[in-house]
């Protein structure tokens, strides 16, 4: 009669189906090969940040490896994993449809057809009612077309998100409603644009809490003097991190649905250089001197590790190493330890240890380190939920130096 009474809550776990928690032995943990959406740059089922300042070419970037993806075209020479893209946009759709159109047609592929799926505007995604009607959404589609999804692109952060960016509590509910309703729904890669801080040095802007939870987490520069845009790796939590990759921008006619032609612009691989060194930009001679030593001693030893395919080890040059070349060249000691301390304190190098490491964006933002202004920027302006298309306009003035006219597709 008592086993009878027994309620659920006091039966053992065994007679109520067993633990939902569960452990595994760690000699019984198989060792999985890495499966790559773009091979060494992006991982099927984890969450990638991509950030830089505004108007440098994070949007484009992000455009191309969606359409590489949804059309299996290999990313810049990169193998990659066909499947279909959802791209939760903060831009109005004919920006957009330029920027594809380019693509289209200077890689010679056509996206009639190609699982890729623009939204038609930004929603808030600290809302988890918001997060739950986009999962519906792309839940339909991928029923309609059988085309479950592989990558969710979230273009920017801060037209998707309507917390506080500072907050660590507001970004950790983003990156949750995230994972639970998009990411691990379909076990997709998910990958968020954002802006960097005005210290480019401290990396992504507001709490440190995206960082901790991506699995990869990428920086998109554009120096003012060669217009080369660099896609450089920040982090890789389970794999190596991947050489730096350097794309230009090239302008590219488009039809309209008149049959006008249009500006566009779309990506072209380059091969990847160190940025130029900024020497007009307040430098003293011998920091600008000891910057070129540095810069010489960090390219010596990126081509001997090349040499060696050992590309993904970190440039180490030992402190005193650099010292010596300093004075070899004619700095004096006391010369170059105030050299020295100038360029550690504009971020242009970091020491650690014995160790000088070159900081290579910061030696390239320093002549302008926050980039053009962007209205993303303005969070609290920024609109969230689907309210249509938005005016080309609204993020026009490239001023980017691009050889295109500037009112012909919005900044980068």
């Amino acid at each position: 009669m008592t086993d009878l009474l027994m309620t659920k809550v006091q039966m053992p776990l065994a007679a109520i189906g067993g633990p939902t928690f569960r452990f595994v032995a760690a000699g019984e943990m198989p060792v999985k090969p890495v499966a790559w959406l773009i091979h060494r740059y992006l991982e099927k089922d984890t969450l990638a940040v991509m950030f830089g300042p505004p108007g440098k070419g994070k949007s484009f970037i992000a455009l191309d490896l969606s359409c590489c993806i949804a059309t299996d075209t290999a990313f810049h020479g990169l193998p990659v994993t066909q499947g279909a893209v959802f791209y939760i946009a903060g831009e109005g759709h004919n920006g957009i449809a330029r920027r594809l159109s380019a693509w289209a047609s200077l890689n010679g592929v056509s996206l009639d057809g190609a699982p890729l799926f623009i939204s038609e505007g930004p929603t808030d995604l600290a809302s988890a009612v918001n997060a739950a009607q986009v999962a519906e959404a792309v839940q339909a589609l991928a029923d309609k077309t059988g085309k479950h999804p592989a990558l969710i692109v979230i273009d920017t952060l801060a037209r998707n998100f309507g917390g506080d960016e500072n907050s660590a509590t507001d970004v950790g509910q983003f990156v949750r409603h995230v994972d639970i309703h998009l990411r691990h729904k379909w076990k997709a890669t998910t990958l968020i644009v954002h802006h960097s801080g005005k210290d480019g040095e401290r990396g992504a802007r507001g709490s440190s809490a995206l960082k901790g939870a991506a699995d990869a987490e990428y920086e998109v520069s554009r120096h003012d003097e060669d217009k080369v845009i660099r896609l450089t790796a920040r982090k890789m939590k389970d794999a190596d991190e991947p050489p730096p990759l350097a794309f230009e921008l090239v302008s590219v006619p488009v039809v309209d649905t008149t049959g006008s032609t249009v500006g566009g612009a779309a990506l072209r691989s380059v091969g990847y250089s160190l940025p130029p060194t900024p020497a007009k930009s307040g430098m003293g001679r011998n920091q600008q001197r000891a910057l070129v030593l540095l810069e010489g001693m960090h390219t010596e030893i990126a081509e001997r590790l090349a040499r060696q395919g050992r590309s993904e080890h970190p440039v180490l040059i030992e402190h005193e190493d650099w010292r010596q070349r300093c004075e070899d060249d004619g700095i004096q000691r006391n010369r170059y330890k105030e050299a020295r301390d100038a360029l550690e304190k504009r971020r242009a190098i970091r020491l650690e240890g014995p160790h000088v490491f070159l900081l290579l964006d910061s030696v390239r933002n320093v002549r302008n380190p926050l980039g053009d202004s962007d209205v993303s920027d303005a969070l609290d302006t920024a609109p969230f939920g689907q309210f249509g298309p938005e005016s080309d306009r609204v993020r026009t003035a490239i001023g980017q130096g691009l050889d295109v006219p500037a009112g012909d597709y919005e900044a980068l």
